[in-house]
């Protein structure tokens, strides 16, 4: 028995990204069309876009020079805007070296900033990869909360920032 088939278009507004997007965090420098110095916070970035977080108002449509290691300033436009995130794409492609160099940029801050590794309370310190949930309850004192309220303090200080400023994401 035959089965006929065909394959229908893609809907529009369907996302069409052919390039992996790297997550990270990194502060970056550029420059607005008019020459006005930005700061921005990069949260991901792939071979033709990025995502960026600023206090700068762009429309959709703007081009912006985002410095980049190992690259440089990179032309970038912006593609949408929602409040304080950007999402853009380069005019050419971004090398795999230069996705590198940002992706090591963005761990060497993240790791300056947090300090040294922290060594674990001897009460949890343990061989397997997810200690039982009662021994993180004691790690904890006050709380799951407030450890991540503290953690956002700290970094926040460290960065330089305010800790409202500050993600802290968690993957299980």
């Amino acid at each position: 028995m035959a089965v006929f088939g065909h394959f229908l278009p893609a809907a529009s507004g369907v996302e069409q990204r052919q390039d992996v997007r790297r997550k990270l965090s990194l502060l970056a420098k550029g420059v607005q069309h008019d020459g006005t110095g930005i700061e921005v916070q990069i949260h991901n970035i792939s071979g033709t876009g990025l995502l960026f977080e600023s206090d700068i108002k762009l429309a959709p449509c703007e081009r912006i020079e985002i410095e980049l290691p190992h690259a440089g300033d990179i032309t970038a436009v912006v593609i949408w805007a929602s409040g304080r995130l950007f999402g853009c794409q380069f005019e050419g492609p971004v090398s795999s070296a230069t996705l590198s160099a940002v992706e090591l940029k963005s761990a060497v801050e993240l790791q300056s900033a947090i300090g040294p590794p922290i060594e674990p309370a001897p009460e949890i310190a343990d061989t397997s990869d997810d200690p039982p949930a009662d021994q993180l309850d004691d790690a904890a004192p006050g709380g799951f909360q407030e450890v991540v309220d503290r953690s956002r303090e700290q970094i926040a200080h460290a960065a330089g920032v305010s800790p409202d400023r500050v993600r802290i994401t968690i993957d299980y």
